[in-house]
C-alpha cells in the first residue's frame, strides 16, 4: 500500500517536472537571428474617452520619459507617464491658438517644450509639457515658413532646431525654436536629395538626418547640413524593400527603425542600410498591425509603434 503510493507520488512528481520544464513560454518574440523583440505591452482603443485615440499618429518622449501622442481626429494631444498612465490632454477642432485640424507630426525639445504639426491648419503649434500655448508660426503656400495642408512630420535636433517634413510640398525645412526659418532641403523627384511624399525624418547622435521619402520607397540621409549621404530601399516587399516606408527613429546605437505601412511590419537597419531584423504582419494580435503609421525609441531602447487601424500603441524590446 505504502510502495504503491510512493510509487504514484514520484509518477506526479515526474510528470510535473517535465511539464514545467517543456512549457510553452506565452510571451511572443519576433525577428530573426541574434535580432530578436518581446512584446511588451499595447494601450489604447478607439474612442474619445481619456486613453482612447481615434488615429493616434505620432508619439514623441521628454526628458522624464513622458510619452506625448498625437491623436489625429479627436484634434488634440495625450500625454502619458512611461507605463502609458493617462495624465493629461490638450487641444479641440479649430484654428484658434491650441486648437488643431487633423494634428500629425509631434516632438519635444531637451526643454521639453511640444511642437505639433498642425497639419490641415498648415502650421506649427509650440506648447510647454503641460500644454500651454506658446507660439506658431507657417501658413498655407510654397514659400519659405509656409507649408501644405499635409504638414507633417517634426524632429528636434541637440540645438533645438527643428525639421518639419512637408508631403504634398516634398520638402523639408528647418526652424529655429521659436519658428525662424534657416533652410530648406529638397524638391520632388527621383533623384538623390530629392522626394516623393516625404513622410518623416529622424536624427543620429552625429546630427546625420534620415528621411523616409514615402513615394520613392526609400530611406535617404543627409549630414547636419542638408549634404547628401546615401540612400537605401526600392519597390517590393524583401527584405530592405519598402511598400509605403512611413515612420523612422534610431535607436541609443545608431540602428535604424522603419515602418513598412503597407506590408504591416517593422524593419531595422544599421545607419548605412544593411538590413537587420523585421517583425509584424497584418492582423490584431501581439506584434500584428493593421496601418502601422509611426514608430519611436525611447531612452531604455523600448520601441513604440502606434496603429491607426487598431487605435491603439504597442511597445517591444530587444531580447539579449
Amino acid at each position: 500500500m505504502n510502495n504503491h503510493y510512493f510509487k504514484n507520488l514520484i509518477l506526479v512528481f515526474i510528470v510535473g517536472l517535465f511539464y514545467l520544464l517543456n512549457a510553452t513560454d506565452t510571451t511572443m518574440v519576433f525577428g530573426i537571428d541574434s535580432e530578436k523583440y518581446s512584446f511588451v505591452s499595447k494601450i489604447g482603443s478607439k474612442g474619445t474617452s481619456d486613453g482612447q485615440f481615434d488615429t493616434p499618429h505620432t508619439i514623441a518622449f521628454d526628458s522624464s520619459g513622458n510619452m506625448y501622442v498625437t491623436d489625429t481626429k479627436n484634434a488634440r494631444v495625450q500625454k502619458f507617464d512611461n507605463n502609458g498612465t493617462f495624465l493629461t490632454k490638450w487641444g479641440s477642432k479649430g484654428t484658434a491658438d491650441g486648437q488643431f485640424q487633423g494634428p500629425e507630426g509631434i516632438d519635444v525639445d531637451n526643454l521639453s517644450n511640444v511642437y505639433v504639426a498642425d497639419t490641415k491648419n498648415s502650421r506649427i503649434q509650440k506648447f510647454d509639457n503641460n500644454g500651454t500655448f506658446l507660439t506658431k508660426w507657417g501658413s498655407f503656400g510654397t514659400g519659405n515658413g509656409q507649408f501644405s495642408k499635409h504638414v507633417h512630420g517634426i524632429v528636434v535636433d541637440s540645438k533645438g532646431n527643428l525639421y518639419v517634413t512637408d508631403r504634398d510640398n516634398s520638402n523639408i525645412q528647418k526652424f529655429d525654436n521659436n519658428g525662424t526659418f534657416l533652410t530648406r532641403l529638397g524638391s520632388p523627384g527621383i533623384r538623390n536629395a530629392h522626394f516623393l511624399q516625404p513622410h518623416s525624418t529622424a536624427i543620429d547622435s552625429k546630427g546625420n538626418l534620415y528621411v523616409s521619402d514615402m513615394n520613392n520607397f526609400r530611406i535617404q540621409k543627409f549630414d547636419n547640413n542638408g549634404t547628401f549621404l546615401t540612400k537605401w530601399g526600392s519597390r517590393g516587399t524583401d527584405d530592405g524593400k519598402f511598400m509605403k516606408p512611413s515612420g523612422i527613429d534610431l535607436d541609443s546605437q545608431d540602428n535604424v527603425y522603419v515602418v513598412d505601412k503597407n506590408t504591416s511590419r517593422i524593419q531595422k537597419f544599421d545607419n548605412k542600410g544593411t538590413f537587420l531584423t523585421k517583425w509584424g504582419s497584418r492582423g490584431m494580435g501581439e506584434g500584428q498591425f493593421l496601418e502601422p503609421e509611426d514608430i519611436e525609441i525611447d531612452s531604455s531602447n523600448k520601441v513604440y509603434v502606434t496603429d491607426r487601424g487598431t487605435a491603439s500603441i504597442q511597445s517591444f524590446i530587444k531580447l539579449h
